[in-house]
């Protein structure tokens, strides 16, 4: 096979697929084998070369940036003869290789093969469906060994989470919380656990919390992270940026509540693979960030509009959750979701009736209300509750006030130079400005943390007098709105049919030991 000559106009194309063989130079291995190889020909011209470099077989060839310019060519005749280093370098799907082949041999193209030889095309066949083969038989027993992997506790590689780095290499590598400084006197695994705390327990928003963190200067994990370390493809071009999205996808990762888990971002359909690995917050505080997450999406903070009853309705035909709207002369209704359908879909709109807030809303504000002048044992869970999320708080203070410190020792540090004459009185004035921004912004947190009691005091006797006082003094919409889901667990309207006529059903599920069904209608 090996003794075929090929003359005429000759083209060559290289291809590896992951960053890996890139590093390792393998395409310049094939385009020596191949300029090797046609050195011994006689009469031959070298007219073009085509390369994908960290190009995956699988892509059609149409779609990778040297195959798509290679078939262009072909077509306008610019070679007669196509040099490979091996067949499975034009692709790795048997159909694929084939199509390549017709197409090639319709535009009057020979193939070549630098192992392999001039291929017939039975022989170019088996060879594809070899290489088919080897690529399923690779990618099984990479699944296995990953799989097997994982279930041991090793980290399988890729970006390792914030608050964790990699302890170990290859077969010992294990995910363990960072203990490297990277603002102030906060870890890695400390900034993580202030996300979390500032979240699930102060109810901050992630948008609140990404520009705290961008006024207080903490680097982010790619900005901390050195040159070397970063992927190519995700490390360069970024913006040093805290953003609502980054804050988002780090609170919904598992792995901070102990659970790593692997393949979840695949596309192909495998099972997803847990593994236990050092945790940084509680399973209490996880779920807490997850309910504000939940909470902040149904309750929008960047919205002048308060209604009482938002995010607890839902209807009981469709499942939908029930939002407000104003009907005529700016009455409040609350209407199902379900019959927001279009108006060309008749069939799928929700059936359910809606309810004026005038009928609802008093009925259940009238027994929050008698909750909280008779609390019975709300004094109990107050006191059962003193004391938790202090040490996070405390941690914080300290960070802040060492931070403070840094801040402080800088600016001696620039009057010095200015004095030295090594800064400009405009440069000077530029980084002194940029200093006491952040000391500011540092200074307000700090306040808002020592207005705090480290340990709450003793629960006055008078508790009951004083809610009175509140309740009879006026609470604002958003304190009532805010009451309303803590009290509330949930509204199930269900519409029924009475002598003919609709009405809708509310059960309202408090959470404390009250339970009241109403039926409500204009006639009520």
């Amino acid at each position: 096979m090996n003794t075929a000559v090929a003359v005429g106009r000759i083209a060559i194309y290289v291809r590896v697929s992951s960053q890996e063989q890139r590093e390792r130079g393998t395409i310049e291995t094939q385009m020596a084998e191949l300029v090797k190889r046609l050195e011994h020909e006689l009469g031959v011209e070298i007219v073009e070369r085509y390369i994908d470099d960290g190009v995956s077989g699988t892509i059609p060839m149409a779609q990778r940036p040297g195959g798509k310019r290679l078939l262009n060519d072909a077509a306008k005749g610019v070679f007669t003869d196509l040099w490979v280093y091996k067949v499975d370098r034009l692709a790795r799907d048997e159909i694929d290789c084939l199509v390549i082949r017709r197409y090639l041999e319709t535009c009057g193209v020979t193939i070549h093969s630098v192992t392999e030889g001039t291929l017939g095309q039975m022989v170019y066949g088996i060879h594809a469906i070899v290489a088919a083969d080897e690529r399923r038989t690779f990618l099984a027993r990479s699944a296995a060994g990953m799989e097997r992997a994982v279930k041991e506790g090793r980290f399988p590689g890729g970006i390792c989470p914030l608050g964790y780095v990699v302890e170990g290499e290859k077969n010992k590598a294990r995910l363990v919380p960072s203990e490297e400084t990277i603002w102030g006197e906060w870890t890695a695994a400390d900034l993580v656990r202030h996300i979390y705390q500032w979240l699930g327990v102060e109810g901050w928003s992630c948008r609140i919390v990404a520009d705290y963190l961008n006024s207080l200067g903490v680097p982010t994990a790619y900005q901390h992270m050195a040159p070397g370390q970063r992927r190519a493809e995700r490390g360069t071009g970024l913006q040093a940026k805290w953003r609502a999205g980054r804050i988002c996808n780090l609170v919904v990762n598992t792995i901070y509540k102990g659970t790593y888990r692997y393949g979840k971002r695949s596309k192909k359909l495998r099972e997803i693979w847990e593994v236990e690995v050092p945790r940084l917050v509680s399973d209490e505080l996880w779920q807490a960030a997850q309910e504000a997450l939940a909470r902040n999406r149904i309750i929008a903070k960047n919205t002048p509009h308060r209604y009482l009853l938002t995010g607890l309705i839902k209807c009981g035909d469709c499942g939908k959750s029930y939002c407000a709207t104003h009907g005529r002369g700016y009455i409040l209704w609350w209407r199902c979701n379900g019959k927001m359908t279009s108006r060309y879909d008749a069939e799928g709109r929700c059936q359910s009736k809606a309810i004026k807030s005038t009928e609802i809303e008093p009925i259940i504000w009238q027994d929050i209300e008698r909750f909280l002048l008779n609390p019975g044992d709300l004094i109990k869970d107050l006191e059962a509750e003193k004391g938790n999320g202090s040490i996070v708080v405390k941690a914080e203070k300290i960070g802040l006030e060492a931070q403070l410190k840094k801040l402080e020792q800088k600016k001696n540090g620039f009057h010095h130079q200015h004095a030295e004459g090594l800064l400009t009185d405009d440069e000077l004035r530029k980084y002194l400005g940029e200093l006491e921004e952040s000391k500011a912004n540092i200074q307000k947190r700090l306040d808002e943390l020592n207005a705090r009691p480290e340990e709450p005091g003793p629960i006055p006797i008078d508790l009951l007098e004083e809610l009175r006082r509140r309740l009879e003094n006026g609470l604002s919409e958003e304190q009532r709105q805010e009451i309303a889901r803590l009290l509330v667990k949930n509204i199930t309207v269900k519409t029924i049919t009475e002598d003919g006529n609709r009405r809708c059903l509310a059960e309202v599920t408090y959470r404390f030991a009250v339970a009241v069904s109403s039926c409500t209608d204009r006639d009520s």
